[in-house]
């Protein structure tokens, strides 16, 4: 590339041969010259590293990155060292841009803000943006819609629907922390907020220009795991950190803080209840307990049951929530998805 880049797309690549090529491909579409595409392959053991490379052949403006495994966050990271341009757009490789970005772009940079944000759908169903368009000068002038970000809409965890101001990452020498495999990225925007203190912090656009695919059988909301309570515990000393520095009123700020702390007990609980996989019942019986322990989670988590359409499949759960029983709950559950996992197989 002969000119400096305005933006830097940065899609980290892991078993992705299938998806890349679309992704690419929406990308490009109507982009400026003035873009470079890192595609960050992140040790993967298929056709992945070839598919970067005859893409790259395909267009100057990209440009291809090897690295030894080592998770998203560290493939972003690998991106952001290597980033050129005045702003960073991560894009995920089995998703897409959607057309009209790349023209709805100026006129919300020329303000110069810290970030900007863009509505997205996903392939699960439409995910309206809750934050209105217009120009916030701090995070605090967001509202009411602050909470909708951090927690329900997921546009201030994800690293997309957005860009970021890159000489603010640079200044503050902002990455993602490789050693979470979960919630990296809302640590990432928590500390971009807390650190850039850009004034305009968000411009927000008013179309719809990424699309989330996360029907994938890999994405968060399909794959058993367990170490959702763990990662909460890293960010939300960071969430409070920002509220303080926003000025965000005690009483709000607590509220948020429970949030964030019922929201990933009961995740964890629905990747337990719901997802088949492999999992020691010690380590199942230990989550429901840390659950099961938090007054606020499992008030939550009852309401929760008691509102399930399905009275008898929900009966087991109710039982063991009203209970506080965590060996019930694990018993159960592990029964039931060994039963699952070997009915989908």
């Amino acid at each position: 590339m002969s000119q400096r880049p305005l933006y830097s797309v940065i899609i980290p690549c892991y078993r992705a041969a299938d998806t890349l090529p679309r992704a690419v491909k929406s990308v490009l579409a109507g982009a400026p010259d003035a873009l470079e595409l890192l595609l960050v392959d992140d040790g993967s053991p298929d056709h992945t590293p070839a598919v970067c490379e005859a893409l790259a052949r395909s267009d100057a403006r990209i440009r291809v990155l090897h690295r030894a495994n080592g998770g998203a966050g560290a493939a972003r990271n690998t991106g952001l060292a290597e980033a050129a341009g005045d702003w960073v757009l991560f894009v995920d490789a089995d998703d897409e841009l959607l057309p009209g970005l790349w023209e709805a772009l100026p006129p919300a940079l020329a303000a110069a803000p810290g970030m900007v944000l863009f509505g997205l759908t996903r392939q699960s169903g439409p995910a309206p943006c809750p934050l209105a368009p217009g120009l916030y000068h701090r995070l605090a002038d967001v509202g009411a819609a602050l909470g909708p970000l951090l927690f329900e809409s997921g546009y201030l965890a994800a690293p997309y629907p957005k860009l970021f101001s890159a000489a603010l990452l640079r200044r503050h020498g902002l990455r993602f922390n490789e050693a979470l495999a979960v919630n990296e990225d809302v640590l990432f925007n928590l500390d971009f907020l807390y650190f850039s203190q850009a004034d305009p912090a968000i411009v927000c656009l008013a179309g719809v220009y990424y699309r989330q695919n996360d029907g994938q059988a890999g994405s968060l909301s399909r794959r058993l795991r367990g170490d959702l309570l763990d990662a909460e515990t890293v960010t939300r000393p960071a969430l409070d950190r920002l509220l303080q520095k926003e000025g965000v009123a005690p009483a709000e700020r607590a509220a948020l803080l429970e949030k964030s702390r019922v929201r990933a007990a009961l995740n964890q609980y629905g990747l337990l209840a719901g997802q088949p996989g492999r999992m020691p019942l010690r380590q199942r019986r230990a989550l429901f307990a840390r659950i099961l322990a938090d007054g606020s989670a499992r008030a939550a988590l009852r309401a929760q049951l008691r509102a399930d359409p399905r009275r008898l499949a929900a009966l087991p759960y109710r039982l063991g929530a009203a209970l506080g029983s965590p060996g019930l709950l694990a018993v159960y559950t592990a029964a039931k998805n060994r039963l699952l996992a070997r009915f989908l197989h």
